[in-house]
């Protein structure tokens, strides 16, 4: 695993182009990569994956080999085709968090980083929008065209409207016959089973899947002191707190939360990782090209 390069999607905020910040985060992700021991990448990025057995023989690149001690087999374009559909929750809970810590700020960026990431791989990356209204927003296409259309589209994304989930995303799940990897990007605070249900469909059509679990420091850490009065993001209901006295049984409650869909990932065979809002980015980016390397 490359050493942590600190890309951080809060020192690049001030770009506000969102192409040109996934190519930045990318470019930079990429260079931290090739000046590391994890070789299983060529130049172009797309050119290697791990030997399995089977393989011809004549595609080893030996020199790798002699470098790293590990077999990689040289791709083709035509072979390193996946298609990677992008699921971004744009429910009202995501709209969470002051300035920096936004965990739809965070989000769209993190869309948008994999999405130019997987077109450097040749691969067909694809956005899905879900909340109270789910669309297929740009389908499964690998061309440098259908990133900046991605880009376009979490431009102008916003995180509104209720938790639960409209029924139209299971019908989107439905049409993903080809086997392919799904990328899950939510807080999972919605008000019914359907986010989960979700994660269920997407390993019954045979896709492989990564969670990212999208939290922001305020709700892990309640840094808060003294009385306060709760606003729910998307009911409008408040609830007033002492903090000294709620912050036990929110920790506890918030842990289960966290420790319950972590099972059910892994009982789904479902990468899971959990990632604060002031996490760098390339955690993300490791954990997505690790997942990606064993398809």
């Amino acid at each position: 695993m490359p050493a942590t390069l600190n890309i951080d999607a809060r020192t690049l905020a001030a770009i506000d182009d969102l192409s040109l910040l996934a190519q930045t985060v990318v470019e930079g992700f990429l260079g931290g990569l090739h000046r590391s021991p994890f070789l299983g990448y060529s130049t172009e990025f797309s050119a290697y994956r791990a030997y399995t057995q089977g393989d011809n023989l004549r595609h080893i690149d030996w020199k790798v080999w002699a470098r790293s001690d590990e077999f990689y087999v040289k791709q083709f374009e035509d072979d390193t085709n996946l298609r990677c559909q992008i699921f971004l929750d744009t429910s009202a809970s995501m709209g969470f968090g002051a300035g920096d810590s936004n965990k739809f700020h965070y989000a769209r960026v993190l869309a948008a980083v994999l999405a130019e990431v997987m077109v450097r791989q040749h691969d067909a990356p694809g956005l899905i929008l879900f909340g109270e209204q789910a669309r297929q927003a740009v389908p499964a296409h690998a061309s440098r065209h259908h990133a900046e259309e991605i880009f376009h589209l979490l431009r102008g994304a916003l995180a509104q409207g209720g938790t639960r989930i409209d029924q139209s995303l299971f019908r989107i799940v439905e049409t993903l016959t080809r086997r392919g990897m799904a990328v899950v990007i939510s807080d999972f605070f919605t008000a019914d089973e359907a986010a989960r249900q979700l994660l269920r469909q997407l390993q019954a059509q045979h896709q492989e899947v990564i969670v990212f679990h999208i939290l922001a420091p305020e709700e892990l850490d309640l840094p808060y002191e003294g009385e306060y009065v709760f606003e729910d993001s998307e009911s409008s209901e408040e609830i007033p707190v002492h903090i000294d006295d709620f912050r036990g049984e929110y920790q506890r409650r918030l842990n289960g939360f966290c420790d319950e869909l972590k099972r059910e990932c892994i009982a789904l065979e479902i990468d899971y990782r959990m990632l604060r809002t002031d996490a760098p980015l390339d955690v993300a980016l490791t954990e997505y090209l690790e997942r990606r390397a064993a398809v």
